[in-house]
């Protein structure tokens, strides 16, 4: 697994982690305020698209496009 999966798949666990226990917690005089979930889908959007680049050049793929011109010129 590449480092950019790994890193969306933490973001992820973290998105979910938001989304069931919420964004603030407080036991006591103590309080745990978890990363604001903007954020997170932020970086969220940006590990997909490192992953799938990773994907993309580890499967040999070509992302450029090359046009060759076989008639006369314009």
């Amino acid at each position: 697994m590449s480092t950019a999966q790994q890193r969306l798949d933490g973001v992820r666990a973290q998105i979910a982690e938001v989304l069931e226990q919420g964004q603030r917690m407080r036991k006591g005089d103590r309080e745990l305020q978890r990363a604001e979930l903007a954020s997170l889908r932020m970086l969220e959007t940006e590990y997909a698209k490192q992953a799938h680049r990773e994907a993309a050049a580890k499967s040999g793929r070509s992302r450029i496009t090359r046009l060759r011109h076989g008639g006369k010129g314009i």
